[in-house]
């Protein structure tokens, strides 16, 4: 017989296993699980399930690359095989030109994804009866639909396809991606794995590597740009550290710097890796030169080469050059991680850690500028990161750094 498992918004399982979890632990950690005792015809047993909520569940599938972006092109594959079924069709005599060109105009991936979305909230906000069927979905069944609404329909709540989409074609969890679209980002996502457990299928808690996703690998100039992205993933968005790597430059004694960082991107490009490899420059004169010579590399579709994003707090930077102190604009010029670490970190009383403008970057045409006393601010900040870690997260002093993380975590989800 066995025991089915299966990822659930409100009443329905959206996607389910047999016997098994298999990747459905992938929207969720060891910290999302929680037991409740609960009665069933007068007997008491262990209600065993995790739960985490909508926008946290899109976070991981975007950190994974499985974005909206991912989900449009699967949906485009599937749509030139049932172009392809039709035209047979058309030379068979059973289907007209009218037809196929009725399907090309309106069987588009906006279309779809609205009746995705339509019938995704019909299914969890309607239950079983006892012919397995959904009264709400029956009635929609009987109304007059719309061409994309009927591929959609058709394969539910169970049929041959998913959502209207080839299983041999489509990645589910890209799918799923956009069936999240349906709900608000506060709604629950479960998976109640109480029978499992009961019928013997699988342990009490699942096992850490059953939690493990395939990685992405960020790549920086140095040692701290790495420790404290991760550490600040880690403090911030908790449930997304498990989706990305980071080189391990004292434990293997990694040299670090711009030029460094571009022999390990081109090494890892040439070498095929497949996992994602996220690669970041300083938003300085020369993260900006190396760049540049990048732009005639071919990069795989797996790889993204960034710069640290822009930052209002950089608009208006005291800086210190040969004609003394001024107040500059240093986007583009001599933003490093430092930069990132909020202003209660490059404040010391009511100054801030000023610029010190270096050689000048003739490939960009200015000056390549650093933070004086970098390690002081580096040990502030370690400072300020475990009283967070102790004392809860002031969200005010990361703006920065969390600008920096959605950068990586929309990496993969933008249009080229």
């Amino acid at each position: 017989m066995g025991e089915w498992v299966g990822v659930s918004v409100k009443n329905f399982d959206f996607i389910s296993r047999k016997n098994q979890f298999d990747d459905l632990l992938l929207l969720f950690s060891k910290e999302d699980l929680h037991t409740e005792e609960e009665a069933c015809d007068g007997e008491k047993y262990v209600k065993r399930y995790f739960s985490t909520t909508i926008l946290k569940a899109k976070q991981i599938l975007d950190a994974t690359g499985h974005t909206l972006q991912e989900a449009k092109i699967d949906f485009e594959r599937d749509k030139r095989e049932k172009i392809e079924y039709i035209e047979y069709l058309i030379e068979k005599g059973e289907r007209t030109q009218a037809s196929l060109e009725e399907f090309q105009g309106q069987f588009t991936f906006e279309n779809w994804a609205s009746a995705v979305k339509k019938y995704a909230r019909i299914l969890a906000n309607d239950t079983f009866n006892n012919q397995c069927e959904f009264e709400d979905l029956k009635k929609e069944k009987e109304k007059q639909t719309t061409l994309t609404e009927k591929v959609v329909l058709d394969s539910l709540p169970f049929g041959d396809e998913f959502w209207g989409l080839d299983f041999e074609i489509v990645d589910y969890w890209n799918i799923f991606r956009v069936i999240l679209e349906a709900f608000d980002l506060s709604q629950s996502i479960c998976l109640d794995y109480t029978n499992l457990y009961e019928g013997g299928w699988c342990d009490e808690v699942p096992k850490d590597e059953e939690f493990e996703v395939e990685k992405t690998i960020v790549l920086t100039e140095g040692k701290f740009d790495s420790k404290t992205i991760a550490e600040s993933i880690k403090l911030l968005y908790p449930h997304l550290s498990k989706c990305y790597s980071f080189i391990d430059f004292s434990g293997y004694k990694i040299q670090g710097s711009t030029s460094f960082l571009t022999h390990y991107l081109k090494m890892f490009i040439a070498s095929g890796l497949k996992n994602k490899i996220i690669a970041i420059y300083d938003n300085d004169a020369a993260g900006r030169a190396e760049m540049l010579g990048l732009q005639d590399i071919r990069k795989p579709k797996n790889f993204k080469i960034k710069l640290l994003p822009n930052i209002s707090i950089a608009d208006n930077y005291p800086t210190l050059g040969p004609n003394g102190r001024d107040v500059m604009d240093i986007n583009g010029k001599a933003c490093s991680i430092e930069l990132f670490l909020g202003s209660d970190v490059l404040k010391k009383g009511d100054d801030f850690y000023p610029i010190q403008w270096k050689g000048y970057v003739e490939k960009v045409a200015t000056y390549q500028g650093e933070i004086i006393n970098k390690g002081e601010v580096q040990e502030r900040f370690e400072l300020k990161l475990s009283k967070a870690k102790a004392e809860g997260i002031i969200w005010d002093e990361w703006n920065e750094m969390d600008k920096l993380l959605q950068m990586i975590f929309e990496a993969f989800n933008e249009d080229e």
